[in-house]
């Protein structure tokens, strides 16, 4: 059967996609581009928050209405939104033939022949049977792929639908996850991006005890030249994982702490510990140990007890603490979390207004920070190439930046160089808020 896979969401999502790609080849099914050729089309989803939902569900419609001129066209609906609204969604949507959720994403074989929509669904069953260590590349980057250590979560912050959708923490072994790094390295990945819900905890449910570190180590052996290290919780842990980070030599300075506030009481009523003076105090021990790595964070804004004062703490902690990368989030209300019955005191209008004004400030200490790279030559991999009115723009990264979410350098193809290699030297030249301008050079 001719299938056209379509993945929404985070990079955790990608890899199921790749996962599930991959099971549908081995079947005998061939992968194509477009819709008008499919005989099936798999929407692989996001249900984390409103926003992420409206867009996933107006995607699946956009696909229903393909059955119209096609009636015979499957359409399979499988992730995080078929997993958190089962039935639900089923009904809302009749054009979906068949339904998957995340627990066991080895069903979509069955879900291209399945009749009886309800007996896909998962039943809250955890599995690990699927972490098998083959996969496709379609959803992965031109240099770069990204390696899930484990599943799910075992945190319970007040506005977290994650841990209901996805279970809790199950840790791949070390063996099984060195098998799918040699696997990607094979097939030409120069860098390898270790994710899951909570990375500083892998190991803890299998071993007794975090084993991030241990898995850093092995992973640093194989032959990988970047391997970058996303979703830490920020807890004194990180402090041994930064030194692991700074005595390895495949391993990219940069170091993903998503700390979602910096105020008391906010973070109490998130169910996480911590407040402004104890992250102050973490980051500056962080860059004690380790003056050159890259720190990013996300924060949520306007969570329902954000008053002026704890927005201002947010304001004061970002100008200190000079995070060279963040992500801000609007607060989404979402059911079956502690905090969906919290009433809010933020309305609308003001999540709005300080989403702006804190991504300005934000802004502002990414400008400073990227000014320092200028005249340096720095070692990039390269993600490929857009075009626009100058004409074709090189896109490379440093080891700075994480693909997708972070910034890039942009370097303008003047001579129509073909480039061969994974990383090439750049000399920065310039830069703005968010990206370096650069100029190759011979590496």
């Amino acid at each position: 059967m001719k299938i056209f896979f379509d993945s929404l969401g985070c990079p955790k999502a990608l890899v199921d996609a790749e996962k599930m790609s991959f099971l549908l080849e081995k079947d005998g099914h061939l992968l194509v581009n477009s819709t008008e050729e499919a005989e099936a089309i798999v929407v692989n989803t996001c249900g984390f928050i409103g926003a992420a939902k409206k867009e996933n569900i107006e995607t699946i419609l956009n696909y229903a209405e393909l059955k119209k001129d096609k009636p015979n066209l499957k359409l399979i609906v499988s992730g995080c939104l078929s997993e958190r609204y089962k039935e639900e969604l089923l009904k809302a949507i009749p054009e979906i033939d068949a339904s998957i959720g995340v627990k066991d994403f080895t069903k979509i074989i069955n879900a291209l022949n399945e009749s009886n929509k309800e007996n896909l669904l998962d039943d809250g069953e955890e599995r690990n049977d699927a972490f098998f260590p083959e996969r496709s590349l379609n959803f992965s980057g031109l240099n770069y792929a990204y390696l899930k250590i484990s599943e799910g979560c075992n945190k319970r912050c007040s506005f977290c639908a994650i841990p209901a959708i996805r279970g809790k923490q199950r840790s791949r072994t070390i063996e099984n996850i060195l098998k799918e790094a040699e696997f990607l390295l094979s097939r030409g990945i120069n860098e390898l991006i270790l994710i899951a819900e909570d990375s500083s905890s892998y190991g803890m449910d299998i071993y007794g005890k975090k084993k991030l570190i241990e898995l850093l180590k092995e992973l640093n052996s194989i032959g990988f030249d970047w391997i970058r290290v996303m979703y830490l919780y920020p807890d004194e842990s990180i402090l041994s994982t930064v030194e692991t980070i700074s005595s390895l030599k495949n391993v990219c300075n940069y170091i993903d702490i998503p700390l979602q506030h910096v105020n008391k009481d906010v973070l109490k009523s998130m169910n996480r510990e911590g407040d402004l003076e104890s992250y102050l105090s973490l980051i500056e021990k962080i860059r004690e140990i380790n003056p050159d790595i890259s720190i990013r964070s996300s924060f949520i804004i306007g969570y329902p007890i954000e008053s002026e004062v704890a927005f201002n703490e947010l304001k004061f902690f970002l100008k200190e603490a000079k995070l060279n990368r963040v992500g801000f989030f609007e607060y989404s209300r979402e059911e079956g979390t502690p905090s969906y019955s919290l009433k809010s005191c933020v309305s609308k209008e003001i999540v709005k207004n300080r989403l702006k004004e804190i991504t300005q400030i934000q802004n502002e200490v990414s400008k400073d920070l990227l000014k320092k790279h200028i005249g340096k030559k720095l070692k990039c991999i390269f993600d490929g190439s857009i075009s626009d009115e100058e004409g074709e723009i090189l896109i490379f990264r440093t080891e700075y930046d994480a693909p997708e979410i972070d910034g890039v350098v942009k370097v303008v193809n003047k001579y129509d160089k073909l480039i061969e290699n994974a990383f090439e030297k750049i000399e920065i030249v310039d830069s703005d808020e968010i990206d370096l301008i650069g100029k190759l050079n011979e590496f």
